[in-house]
């Protein structure tokens, strides 16, 4: 196997002079630059975890009724304190209606008690009012205040219940699932929606046991969402202390930044470190080209492309580690333009990127 390859690499090296030696002579390849850098890094392993939202709310009311309107879909995005479901108030608002004119009466009974009251005080300390009557009149005030205060507790109990009746949303997030629709009778512990935090998503990443020792918490490792087109940076978080009992896998949670967009269990890349940090020469990964199952990448040598074979240990970023020796810190590697590239064909660098 090591022979075939070693012979593909020869071939490969060999072309400038089967390609570009005859035949009439070819207009040179635009390409743009980048240089090879040195970094001290991990080496790294691509796994394949699911994202998971870490704080999902199971909503439900607090008080009975029959649901009037449903504001969401599933899939929806929901702002903190947005109603997702309003309960039917008819019987709330006719509580709520009944309770201020019983407080409206009250007021009126205990306005008239008071001023009895202040007339028998007068007549008490004229002593032309017993002091039996006196306290009765006073006893009979007290009651009708503490009624109103009844009536008062039975009002807020009443807007409490009409609030209660508008379910909103705990925090920001997606709707994961909707359990009822409009017409459906409502009681408090009935599931209404699932709702999952945007704030609070992370990938679950299998990791062997003997590799869990290199994923430090607070550590960036790239991610990669295929579905969503997505690559970004996230952050190793610590781990689920249950491991599989038949692979020995242990979930590790890597956290990711807020999205705009996220599928519960959806895949996710992650580019897990797999070794202790060391010293890595780096070279872009758009610089990175495959012949024959090879990799390679072009450098420029006389105003025209020559191959170099590389080993990939890691990759990082947007860089992949190479092996040591392959390639020197500072070399210009070619990074758009290279897909059509053949060793000896002449190049006009058009650009350079850092």
């Amino acid at each position: 196997m090591k022979v075939t390859k070693w012979i593909a690499v020869i071939i490969l090296l060999a072309l400038p002079a089967m390609a570009y030696a005859e035949g009439p002579a070819q207009p040179p390849a635009r390409v743009v630059t980048s240089q090879i850098t040195q970094k001290t890094i991990a080496r790294t392993l691509d796994v394949v975890g699911t994202l998971q939202f870490d704080r999902i709310s199971a909503l439900s009311p607090e008080v009975s009724g029959q649901v009037q309107t449903v504001h969401i879909m599933e899939g929806d995005r929901v702002e903190k304190g947005a109603p997702l479901f309003r309960l039917n108030l008819d019987f709330v608002q006719n509580d709520i209606d009944t309770v201020k004119k019983r407080i409206l009466q009250a007021e009126i009974r205990l306005a008239k008690a008071r001023k009895d009251l202040s007339r028998y005080e007068t007549l008490f300390n004229q002593k032309a009012a017993s002091e039996q009557e006196y306290d009765n009149m006073r006893l009979s005030m007290e009651d009708l205040a503490m009624q109103k205060a009844t009536l008062e507790k039975n009002l807020d109990l009443a807007l409490l219940k009409k609030e209660k009746s508008i379910i909103r949303a705990p925090f920001a997030g997606v709707v994961l699932e909707k359990n009822v629709d409009e017409g459906n009778w409502v009681g408090p512990g009935s599931p209404l929606c699932l709702l999952g935090s945007m704030d609070d998503i992370y990938v679950k990443v299998p990791m062997a046991e003997d590799l869990l020792v290199f994923s430090h918490k607070g550590e960036d490792v790239g991610v990669t969402v295929t579905a969503l087109g997505l690559t970004i940076r996230g952050t190793i978080n610590g781990f689920i202390p249950v491991a599989n009992p038949t692979t020995k896998n242990i979930f590790v949670k890597v956290k990711l930044p807020k999205m705009e967009t996220a599928v519960l269990n959806m895949s996710a890349t992650v580019s897990m470190p797999a070794a202790e940090k060391q010293e890595m020469t780096l070279v872009p990964r758009d610089a990175l080209v495959t012949f024959n199952g090879q990799t390679l990448v072009y450098t420029i040598k006389e105003g025209a492309a020559s191959a170099l074979p590389v080993t990939v240990l890691a990759y990082v970023e947007g860089n992949a580690g190479i092996a040591e020796g392959e390639a020197t810190p500072g070399m210009t590697v070619v990074i758009d333009g290279n897909d059509r590239l053949r060793p000896g064909q002449p190049v006009t660098v058009i650009g350079t990127k850092n």
